[in-house]
């Protein structure tokens, strides 16, 4: 074998030698010598399972300067431990995975950057269109294990419309293959397509419905579980206790949140935990289903209803709710179902009118797809809100909204690389001026690993 010279960059004391193997195109080695000080050197031999293409691009360069800085400990732990190399892997699906030479530290580094361009017109001669180009999404995770995969830790830093925020930051325990016990700040087991990451939804973003009763991300601990009932037949149960008042919250004098699902897969798993991944982007094979139901309450949660008047009184929170999920042969559809019950969401206290943020009512989406090659896929989405007519009223909101989109998706590299866009047509009911109806284009292009 007749190894080929393919880049060496220097970084301050960090030099970096990465040579491509003729003989097996997966299988590359970088050389990275070390200096300590100027009389003391380590050298790491990492072996690296990426295609060539990827080696000789900006993205993949840069994020393995950033990712080496970074896991220097698991190269540390490895040098100590063995003398035999890093294993690193780098794919649009996975990241950047770094494994020490004996299993037991892992440390993987993703990133994901949603822009989105959105144009909007009210059906009246009198408006003109309006535009808006935003950063969607964009999120930095950093993920690893310890004790060989058995304690896992998750941190996702969020920036959404220039908002930045702390999502995740959680450890994960996996005593067996079928048991996850996650405690930190999480998303709690509550909504099917509120679990299921943005990078990996099949129309530009979540439903409105989802987004109108949306849970937030809280801090607490989750228990999953998957049964294996028979060969081709699962139960998924899930629970959660959550101290109720979102995320990067101090714990307030308000009661606990609780929440319960389970979820039937009659004819056995999705292939790659598909049924947390819209779209069959996977192609399955036979029909999979998947009917999941929940519920959730958070006493006496008054930070949520945004005044502190509030504070002391019967404020619970209810959500009941029921999804469906089917996919078959490049087909997928998905519907789900919220009812929610807010206490004393309007208040009249010493002749003002307070309206609390968080509104009950009930909600219902119905979404579909197909592709019609390997890249393209067709999809659909009908939207129904119906909220709390009083509550909306003093915020001057719609009572009714009803919502249906066409789309158009293009994957270069699964959800990792993909260009969408869809048309919709939204309708509203508003209490004063009655309706209004609007047109609204999006497209959006997601790179995410």
């Amino acid at each position: 074998m007749v190894p080929q010279f393919l880049w060496n960059q220097n970084f301050f004391n960090l030099e970096a030698l990465l040579v491509y193997n003729v003989e097996k195109p997966s299988h590359n080695i970088l050389i990275i010598p070390i200096i300590l000080n100027r009389n003391e050197k380590i050298l790491f031999r990492i072996k690296i399972i990426t295609h060539k293409k990827y080696m000789k691009t900006w993205l993949f360069r840069a994020s393995l300067l950033i990712t080496l800085i970074v896991i220097s400990p698991i190269l540390a732990h490895s040098q100590a431990t063995t003398q035999e190399p890093v294993q690193i892997t780098i794919n649009p699906q996975k990241g950047v995975r770094f494994v020490s030479a004996d299993g037991f530290m892992e440390f993987r580094l993703g990133f994901r950057l949603q822009q989105q361009i959105v144009l909007s017109q009210i059906v009246s001669d009198k408006e003109a269109l309006k535009g808006e180009y935003v950063i969607r999404r964009q999120r930095t995770q950093i993920r690893g294990s310890l004790f060989h995969k058995k304690l896992d830790f998750f941190v996702q830093i969020a920036m959404d419309r220039g908002k930045p925020a702390l999502l995740n930051a959680e450890y994960r325990w996996k005593p067996d293959n079928y048991t996850e016990i996650s405690f930190g700040q999480l998303y709690p087991t509550t909504f099917r397509q509120f679990q299921t990451s943005s990078s990996s939804l099949q129309m530009i973003d979540r439903s409105n419905v989802i987004r109108f009763f949306y849970t937030d991300y809280d801090l607490g601990i989750r228990i999953r579980r998957t049964l294996q009932v028979a060969d081709n037949f699962q139960l998924k149960l899930a629970g959660a206790l959550t101290h109720g008042e979102g995320k990067n919250v101090a714990t307030a004098s308000g009661g606990w949140a609780y929440m319960g699902r389970f979820a039937v897969l009659p004819f056995g798993a999705f292939k790659n935990s598909g049924d947390y991944k819209e779209s069959d982007l996977f192609r399955e094979e036979s029909p999979k289903l998947s009917i999941g139901t929940g519920y959730y309450i958070n006493n006496d949660a008054y930070t949520k209803f945004g005044d502190a008047v509030w504070d002391g009184m019967d404020d619970d929170i209810q959500d009941t709710f029921a999804d469906l999920l089917f996919k078959y042969n490049g087909f997928s559809f998905l519907t789900e179902y919220i009812y929610r019950v807010v206490d004393n969401e309007i208040l009249s206290l010493n002749g003002e009118i307070y309206a609390a943020d968080i509104i009950s009512g009930e909600g219902l989406y119905i979404q579909s797809g197909k592709f019609v090659t390997d890249q393209i896929e067709l999809t659909s989405r009908f939207n129904y809100l119906n909220p709390n007519n009083a509550n909306q009223t003093q915020r001057a909101n719609f009572t009714e909204q009803k919502k249906f989109a066409l789309g158009l998706n293009y994957f270069f590299q699964g959800h990792s690389i993909k260009l969408q866009s869809q048309l919709g047509y939204v309708t509203e009911q508003y209490e004063a001026i009655k309706s209004l109806n609007y047109f609204e284009l999006l497209t959006q292009f997601t790179i995410s690993f």
